[in-house]
């Protein structure tokens, strides 16, 4: 989840709400995004408005030097020394990784390669996440390269001026089918670790593992401990959201398919993961787009809302029923929970933050109609808010989010294929 993310944490730096929390920054954009996990939520405290309704997002895409790039992928990082968030865009063709400095109320500096090696690259980025491997301060990029039968992941890693260079071992040959990595600390040993994931993948001989795992030594060099720390899993997973569910501190891992049962791993403490689905989730069949976590009914464990393209008839709750929440009934077992304020549409992307600071999540679910937004009050309590908080373009693929103006709410960044929209959290 991603939520708040000044107030958990989760994708880049364990955020609010939530690969991992989005970012250092509004919903995992979960900023921290990327995807870390976080257990339990930050109770720093943040700014809260007098008047929690007068909190909106206003449009701030003039800020951007950039405003007809097709985007195929976007990330808020830490590029440089100073504690805003810098923006990375990889185009459609997916040739070009820009990097855009963050300068504070005068916008962003205009589009810069990333690095020589960036500039040289003749190999597609099929995919790329940012996070601090080596714990220096500075937020690095790991890139997936290549064809579907030929991929490698490539580690670059920032000298904290916006530049990305290659170390000799920053290279790893991946397994064919790999779609997407989420840095996330799995071990619990205050480091990122590297999870790698896709719908289809081509496992060894005699193993049916559809993911990859490499553990950070703790320096940005990597060790493949996939036999050793993950359970053989059916093939068809999509995504995946890291966060303690079970209560014990550690990272655990929710998977979320393409069709079918979307499954729970549980983390024994020192990185090894256990399927615990057949006795701690309910089974429900859908087509899983994404999910997020929060404690909406703030009784101090970790509950999940998940957005779906369909549900099968037999598993609704009511006509048109597409996106339901988990609710952690304690120790990660959940039951499904429906609630009719949920969008009755397909729904591709979820989003979870504390737009003012109350330290109840809100939610920003993507639909096929364009962007809903709900405000919460904790224990299960909503309103519709979309009209009266979002700007009026509403059409988004995917969302990342960071603190542009370090004023500790978190802003987005949402693009589509028509266009990309950088909105400032204001309160008013």
């Amino acid at each position: 989840m991603k939520i708040c993310k000044s107030i958990y944490q989760k994708n880049n730096r364990l955020l609010p709400f939530s690969i991992s929390t989005l970012v250092s920054g509004l919903l995992f954009i979960l900023f921290i995004s990327a995807c870390g996990g976080i257990s339990k939520p930050n109770i720093t405290r943040t700014p809260v408005a007098h008047n929690p309704s007068s909190q909106s997002f206003r449009d701030a895409t003039d800020l951007l030097p950039i405003k007809e790039l097709s985007i195929s992928q976007a990330n808020f990082l830490l590029a440089n020394q100073d504690s805003s968030s810098d923006l990375a865009i990889l185009n459609k063709s997916k040739s070009k990784l820009y990097i855009l400095l963050n300068q504070g109320g005068k916008g962003f500096l205009k589009k810069i390669q990333a690095g020589k090696w960036t500039q040289h690259n003749k190999e597609k980025i099929k995919f790329f996440a940012t996070a601090d491997l080596n714990n220096d301060g500075g937020d690095d990029l790991i890139l997936i390269l290549g064809d579907i039968d030929n991929l490698k992941t490539q580690i670059l890693f920032n000298n904290k001026k916006g530049y990305f260079y290659s170390k000799k071992e920053g290279r790893y040959s991946l397994r064919p089918g790999i779609e997407k990595v989420i840095p996330v600390d799995l071990d619990g040993d205050g480091d990122r670790d590297l999870f790698y994931f896709g719908n289809m993948i081509k496992p060894p001989a005699k193993k049916h593992h559809q993911t990859m795992v490499w553990i950070n030594k703790g320096d940005g060099n990597f060790e493949n401990l996939t036999s050793l720390l993950m359970p053989e899993l059916p093939s068809g997973i999509r995504d995946a959201s890291f966060a303690d569910y079970d209560g014990d501190s550690v990272v655990d891992i929710f998977l979320f398919y393409r069709k079918g049962q979307n499954r729970l791993l549980i983390n024994n403490g020192v990185g090894k993961f256990s399927d615990r689905t057949l006795s701690s989730l309910p089974r429900v069949i859908d087509d899983t787009m994404h999910a997020d976590w929060a404690d909406f009914d703030q009784d101090g464990d970790n509950d999940i809302l998940i957005v779906n393209r369909s549900i099968h008839k037999k598993y609704r709750r009511y006509s048109g029923e597409t996106n339901y929440f988990l609710e952690n009934k304690g120790g990660g077992v959940f039951r499904k929970r429906s609630h009719k304020i949920l969008p009755r549409f397909p729904s591709q992307k979820v989003y979870l933050l504390d737009g003012n600071g109350n330290n109840h999540p809100d939610v920003l679910i993507l639909t096929t109609q364009g962007v809903y937004y709900l405000q919460g009050y904790g224990r299960w309590q909503f309103s519709d808010e979309t009209i009266r908080r979002l700007p009026r373009f509403k059409k988004f693929d995917q969302m990342v989010f960071g603190d542009i103006n370090q004023d500790k709410f978190l802003d987005l960044f949402g693009w589509s294929r028509q266009a990309g929209r950088l909105w400032l959290n204001r309160l008013d």
